[in-house]
Parts: structure tokens; C-alpha cells; sequence
């Protein structure tokens, strides 16, 4: 027996946000009642899709695509978040509605949270880190910043790293939290066999190596190379 929508709204009022947005998925109707009542706070789980955020391989250039609208419109100027002039920014990651900005003197920063964050000396090997933002609002108004290394696309000469296995199998990784405005080391361990070595799976491209996704606490990190690592950064029900 369907309960009345009423007592049913009630209910899922009770359930923390990341429970209510999960019980969009049960059916249409439940779909229906979720968005017609608002039960999700607009502010932070936007019901409707007011654009695209768009980079273009080789340039430091984003542009932003969307639909005439006569509702207020989202806009892309990014320059107000840092002091001027930069020559460009250019959106190099994002999670659930935070865009990670990159300026021309290399620093990051979060939008709309205008803390810079400064780079770091990059890795011993030769392996460039991307930065890959952690962030729910369903959980915390906090976020946090992982500089994730990857897979080179040419070694130097100098390098010998023939043995080197990828992913080696601990990973220390360096984090930026927005709570403590500070870095910090954090160490992952491999579960299971590398992929291979790191000599081995040099020489694919170079682009469309960012792609990223974090869900239910793990943040997913898709390599060129054709592999996903999964990074677990919290447990899970």
C-alpha cells in the first residue's frame, strides 16, 4: 500500500541529504515528490543544469556553454576570485559544484573559496601530479586537495627506474585541507598486483588525463594508460 505523499515527504525530510538524493532513484514518482517539495536545499544540489564548463586541449582557455534563459543567468568570469592581472584562468578540476582554478603563476584556488593554494616541488621520478578536488556538501562545508602523480607521458635519461612498479605499492600522497589551510602527507597501500612498470607504460598522450570521479568516499583517478586507481579516502556503510 503507497503511502499518501504526505506522510511519505515527511519521512524523507527525516534523511540526511545524501539519503534524500538516493531515494530520487527509487522511482519516478518518488523523483517527482523529492523535487516538487524541495526536499534537497536547492543551494547546495542545484535541480536543473545551467551550463557546461568547457577546456580545450593545449590552451589555458575554459569557456563556459549554456541556453538562453530569461531566469537569472550563471556567470563565468572567473578573474574576481584572484588578485589581478592574471593572463588566464583556466578550471583544471571540480567536485560537486567547486571549481578548482588554475592561474597563470601556477597557483590554485578554489571557487568560490578564494584561498590560493601554492604548488609543491614536484616528484622525485619525474611523475607529475594532477590536483583533484574532494569535496561534499552533504557532509562538510570543507574540501580537500590531493596531488595525485601520474603516469609520465617521456622519461628523462637520467632516470633509472626500470624495477619501478605502478603503482609502487605505498603511495604517499600530498593534501590540502580547507579545515586546517594546511598540507599534509597521506599514505595509501596498494591492494593488490601493480599494473606494470612505470617504463612500460610510458608514451601514451598527454591529454584527457584529468578524468576524476568521487563517489560514495573513494575518489576515482582515470589514467591515460587505460586504468582506474581508486583512492579509499573514508569508510563506507
Amino acid at each position: 500500500m503507497a503511502l499518501p505523499d504526505d506522510v511519505l515527504a515527511a519521512v524523507l525530510r527525516r534523511l540526511p541529504p545524501r539519503g534524500i538524493a538516493a531515494s530520487r532513484c527509487v522511482c519516478k514518482e518518488w523523483r517527482s515528490l523529492v523535487d516538487g517539495r524541495r526536499l534537497l536545499r536547492a543551494d547546495l544540489l542545484p535541480l536543473s543544469l545551467a551550463g557546461i564548463l568547457l577546456n580545450y586541449d593545449s590552451t589555458w582557455f575554459t569557456q563556459f556553454l549554456s541556453r538562453p534563459t530569461a531566469a537569472a543567468a550563471v556567470s563565468c568570469r572567473l578573474d574576481y576570485t584572484v588578485p589581478p592581472p592574471p593572463a588566464y584562468i583556466y578550471v583544471k578540476d571540480h567536485c560537486n559544484g567547486l571549481l578548482l582554478l588554475l592561474r597563470e603563476d601556477g597557483s590554485s584556488c578554489p571557487r568560490p573559496i578564494t584561498i590560493i593554494i601554492p604548488y609543491l616541488q614536484p616528484w622525485a621520478v619525474g611523475c607529475n601530479e594532477n590536483e583533484y578536488l574532494v569535496f561534499d556538501p552533504t557532509r562538510s562545508p570543507n574540501y580537500e586537495l590531493f596531488m595525485v602523480p601520474k603516469v609520465p607521458y617521456k622519461l628523462r635519461e637520467e632516470e633509472e627506474c626500470e624495477e619501478c612498479e605502478w603503482p609502487p605499492s605505498t603511495l604517499i600522497l600530498p593534501v590540502f585541507s580547507s579545515k586546517t589551510g594546511s598540507w599534509e602527507e597521506r599514505a595509501f597501500d596498494r591492494e593488490g598486483d601493480a599494473a606494470g612498470t612505470l617504463p612500460a607504460m610510458v608514451g601514451s598522450t598527454p591529454f584527457c588525463d584529468h578524468q576524476c570521479g568521487y563517489w560514495r568516499g573513494a575518489l576515482y583517478v582515470c589514467f591515460s594508460d587505460c586504468f582506474v586507481m581508486r583512492y579509499q579516502l573514508e569508510s563506507t556503510p
